[in-house]
């Protein structure tokens, strides 16, 4: 997915990220990250068909309430198409979707595994309105939707 996203995030910033899915990589929040003056500016995490947030991620991302330790974006794709939004509406929709399946579920700090695994098609239709571009029908509908994709993350990634 980053082969796909950086060029088109250079087009709109002219910037190389400084960290490019650093997984496993204790304090980089996200999975392209940009730093600015040797810290942490801007991190946009990705997830392709399937939300699986470790322990560590599940713990500062969704249960921790300091959204300073959280990335700014969530990019998910899906095979009914793209989320682009920030991270706080995807915590709160990702929260509902559990919630959903799990009556009187709250976040709770995790000591080993995973956080619940999500497809990101289940959770497409609960993020807030203008935040996810369906799949299009045809070459014209690809040229499209890409475009007001990217001005959407363009207006997404302005800090």
């Amino acid at each position: 997915m980053s082969a796909y996203l950086v060029p088109r995030l250079f087009k709109l910033n002219q910037r190389v990220p400084d960290y490019i899915n650093p997984d496993g990589t204790k304090g980089i929040i996200g999975d392209v990250v940009y730093y600015k003056d040797h810290e942490h500016q801007f991190g946009i995490e990705a997830k392709l068909g399937t939300i699986r947030l470790t322990k560590g991620e599940f713990n500062e991302w969704v249960v921790n309430t300091e959204s300073s330790r959280w990335p700014h974006i969530f990019i998910g794709i899906g095979t009914s198409g793209i989320g682009l939004c920030s991270w706080a509406e995807f915590r709160s929709a990702y929260i509902a979707s559990v919630i959903e399946k799990n009556r009187g579920w709250v976040p709770r700090s995790l000591s080993e595994g995973y956080g619940p695994i999500k497809s990101v098609n289940m959770l497409l239709p609960k993020l807030p309105n203008g935040k996810f571009f369906p799949k299009g029908a045809d070459p014209k509908d690809y040229a499209d939707l890409e475009d007001s994709f990217i001005k959407a993350l363009e207006k997404e990634i302005a800090c």
